[in-house]
């Protein structure tokens, strides 16, 4: 009898602790939802917050700029706190989900970023608060694994040329594991997978490897397939360039990042190359020269490359060296003594030519 008032008195306050955690995330709702609407900016919404089976589950999130241009979007957003951080009380997230995640990144004419969320006016410091020396004691966050599943993104380039350049990825599934927010100096193990849609066909991107995410030190390998080169053109087409109308392009590469310099080396394959007419030239190449090497060798260039650069250098583009080493080993490739290419293909002497082929 004991044991069945006990188990009656457990379940019933049970639904009282339901109850009570149903009523208070009801109101929840509303606060988190102001809170976030008072930080981000007028244009961001939140269909609904709840809490199933220890996840935070956050539905339909929206980011819209002052133009009325949707930037960001998640369908669900899931956050799992870790029991055994809790226990030791450390502040340990176990898991963060993001489904059907759709981002819009802009760059503008001078090759900055457009900024996603509205610039926000800060409040004026009271006095008692500026006295205040600052927690050095705060222990950071700890996230243990960081997903996005089937996400999308729009990459609009407004300087690469005169016309905007649009590159868009599709099915993206990423994963980051075991970061800190702020980031501390630790290797985050990271996996990148997406297609890239193109006129006939998708291609494919894949990554792994590691990142130091306060340092940005980084160790990856890289993998394209079969990528439409057609909607590269304004990276690689020079002026008095033929029209290139159709071409696929896969690269292998392994990347290292240290001490914000990178080294990179890897190959580029280019096949069922067509141009809009017989003469002219590709990548500052005769196309004569690049239309019979193609044919011997079953319609495909395939092109070593190895990159070395400062990224705080703001002369140094990872995009321009690419395409200036392609540039020298095609014209390797075509028997084409450097100094003969000159400023026709880069801008350069024939000894700056020399240094970067190198």
């Amino acid at each position: 009898m004991l044991r069945k008032n006990f188990i009656s008195g457990f379940l019933f306050i049970l639904v009282l602790l339901i109850a009570g955690a149903g009523l208070l995330l009801h109101n929840a709702n509303k606060i988190i939802q102001h809170q976030l609407q008072q930080f981000l900016g007028r244009g961001f919404s939140v269909e609904d917050i709840s809490l199933r089976w220890g996840e935070v589950r956050v539905t339909d999130v929206r980011m819209v700029r002052s133009d009325s241009k949707e930037v960001l979007s998640i369908k669900n957003l899931g956050v799992r706190a870790s029991v055994i951080g809790l226990l030791k009380r450390e502040y340990i997230i176990s898991d963060i989900r993001l489904n059907e995640l759709y981002l819009f990144l802009e760059v503008d004419k001078k090759g900055k970023i457009v900024p996603l969320f509205p610039a926000r006016t800060k409040a004026p410091v009271k006095a008692s608060e500026q006295k205040k020396p600052p927690d050095k004691d705060v222990a950071p966050l700890l996230i243990q694994k960081f997903r996005i599943e089937e996400g999308s993104l729009d990459y609009l380039d407004r300087k690469a040329s005169s016309a905007p350049v649009l590159i868009k990825m599709r099915a993206i599934n990423a994963e980051l594991k075991n970061f800190s927010v702020p980031p501390d100096s630790r290797a985050s193990a990271y996996a990148v997978d997406a297609s890239i849609p193109g006129k006939d066909r998708k291609g494919r991107l894949t990554s792994r490897g590691s990142i130091d995410l306060k340092t940005k030190d980084a160790k990856s390998k890289l993998s394209i397939r079969d990528l439409d080169i057609t909607q590269l053109r304004p990276y690689y087409e020079k002026k008095g360039d033929v029209e290139v109308t159709q071409g696929l392009l896969s690269l292998n590469a392994d990347i290292t990042v240290l001490k914000r310099r990178i080294h990179s080396e890897g190959t580029i394959t280019i096949k069922d190359l067509k141009f809009r007419k017989s003469g002219g030239k590709f990548l500052g190449m005769p196309l004569l020269a690049v239309t019979k090497l193609l044919k011997d060798n079953d319609d495909q260039i395939v092109l070593d490359f190895t990159i070395q650069g400062d990224l705080d250098n703001p002369k140094f583009s990872i995009t321009k060296s690419l395409v200036q080493k392609l540039s020298l080993a095609l014209a390797k490739s075509l028997g084409m003594p450097i100094e003969s290419i000159g400023k026709s293909v880069f801008d350069l002497g024939g000894s700056a030519l020399k240094k970067l082929f190198q």
